[in-house]
């Protein structure tokens, strides 16, 4: 936005320096050319405001009565509108050998001097003019004029860029805030998706029937807990489950009264066990929990509070209860490299649990 704002005010301001220079070269040019132009009055004897004055000279003292004086005196008045003829006594030799012309400003008069020398080096004539006109004054009026009209030029130029620098801040301003606007929407949107993708995550990790992690799913988390258990050295055990009898049960009261068992049996053991604990189904009426922190002699007590608690579930059918049992295999990670090492004898000591009458706890020191 910042990029977009400088580069249209150097767009926009260029043109107006150019523009201000113009105007201000224009207006020194107008000056000038009213300095030149007194100036130039000076030498045109067509204009009334100028007087010449005849200095002569010499050393002589009645020049008047010499005719050369006459000549020059009629000579003056040939090409002057005015010549007054003053005669000085110089006793002094002339050094000049040349026509000299000296220009000065003397109480605010512009005045040129002429000096003409004879062969001998001797001044003849001496023309001074000196106009009327208060150049200086003139021309500092012509200067004021210029400064006011470049002053008044650079305000306006200062008002119209800080206008048009308000309106491109309007602009960008209100292109700021639909930025803004279109970033909530998509940072909103990016939400919901997240969220979406989380729960497809969990759709996808989560077993349909239990609401409880799937096969898939377990195995992701419990690694990662067994990585974990074995940098900090500390133990976690595994306990093995598996439903007594399920597939008679099935067969005698149907696939729906065996959902019916599978969701109270696993919501019953998910609220007896710990933030911390995993708990999953690898299939059919086969479950797993993994526990953090826990040796093999803890475990198995966990694992005979669950069966006790499952054994007192009611499983309420038209004319009768039911009641199931579960039989249990528990390893930890003492002597395991891997966690399918854990898993594995878990499982052989659920078999063994099965093997002996089923409805029990089975670990490797029970």
């Amino acid at each position: 936005m910042k990029k977009l704002f400088k580069d249209k005010t150097i767009v926009f301001l260029l043109p107006l320096v150019i523009i201000t220079f113009l105007f201000l070269f224009i207006c020194y040019n107008y000056s000038m050319g009213t300095y030149k132009n007194i100036e130039e009055k000076q030498n045109n004897k067509d204009i009334k405001n100028f007087s010449y004055t005849l200095n002569i000279y010499t050393h002589d003292s009645n020049i008047k009565e010499n005719s050369y004086y006459q000549e020059v005196k009629k000579l003056c008045e040939n090409y002057f509108d005015e010549c007054l003829v003053k005669t000085t006594i110089n006793s002094k030799k002339i050094n000049q050998e040349k026509i000299t012309i000296d220009t000065y400003h003397l109480n605010s008069f512009l005045i040129n001097d002429f000096h003409f020398f004879d062969m001998q080096n001797k001044l003849i004539l001496h023309i001074k003019t000196k106009s009327k006109e208060h150049i200086i004054i003139t021309s500092k009026n012509s200067i004021q004029i210029f400064s006011s009209l470049s002053i008044i030029f650079l305000i306006l130029t200062i008002i119209i860029t800080n206008s048009y620098q308000k309106h491109i801040l309007i602009a960008n301003d209100s292109l700021e805030e639909k930025v803004n606007e279109r970033t909530s929407q998509i940072t909103h949107t990016l939400k919901e998706l997240e969220k979406v993708n989380l729960r497809l995550f969990d759709l996808a990790h989560t077993d349909y029937l239990t609401q409880i992690k799937n096969r898939r799913s377990f195995f992701l988390h419990v690694e990662s807990m067994f990585q974990n258990q074995k940098k900090v050295n500390k133990p976690m055990s595994i306990i093995m489950i598996d439903i007594d009898n399920f597939k008679k049960f099935n067969d005698t009261y149907g696939h729906e009264m065996g959902d019916k068992v599978l969701k109270l049996f696993a919501s019953t053991i998910n609220n007896y066990l710990s933030e911390d604990t995993i708990f999953g189904r690898l299939g059919g009426e086969e479950f797993i929990i993994a526990l953090p922190n826990e040796k093999i002699d803890s475990t198995i007590a966990i694992a005979e509070d669950i069966r006790r608690i499952i054994e007192t579930l009611v499983i309420r059918v038209p004319y009768s209860e039911l009641f199931i049992t579960a039989s249990f295999g528990v390893s930890d990670s003492t002597n395991a490299n891997t966690i399918d090492e854990i898993i594995k004898n878990a499982d052989d000591m659920l078999y063994d649990a099965k093997s002996k009458g089923k409805n029990r706890v089975r670990g490797r020191i029970s």
